[in-house]
């Protein structure tokens, strides 16, 4: 089965945005960030929270796999990774899991 390899995307939610994360992930919790990760889910959270994600799953970030060859971490999932304050969300929805649904799939690739 062929993965669609996807942008992974950082977004600086809106104030109105925050809002809606908030009422569906809980009040209380500290949002201000998403972390996109296409049809395989996202994260909401605070820029730490996110940028942590972001940063090691970024595809321009290269791990050592063997002596000498270096890949990112989720090769067959992402193609790039940008950042944004613009970015119009539908689903506020933390995917619960995420990191386990990203190994699955690169799993498949």
């Amino acid at each position: 089965m062929e993965v669609m390899r996807q942008t992974l995307i950082l977004v600086k939610l809106s104030p109105h945005q925050i809002s809606q994360a908030k009422a569906v992930n809980g009040r209380r919790k500290q949002i201000t960030h998403a972390l996109l990760c296409g049809s395989h889910g996202q994260i909401f959270g605070t820029e730490k929270q996110c940028r942590k994600y972001f940063s090691v799953w970024n595809p321009a970030y290269k791990i050592e796999v063997l002596p000498g060859k270096f890949e990112s971490l989720f090769p067959g999932l992402f193609d790039k990774a940008v950042e944004t304050d613009d970015y119009e969300i539908r689903d506020f929805r933390t995917t619960l899991n995420l990191v386990y649904h990203l190994i699955e799939a690169q799993d498949r690739v």
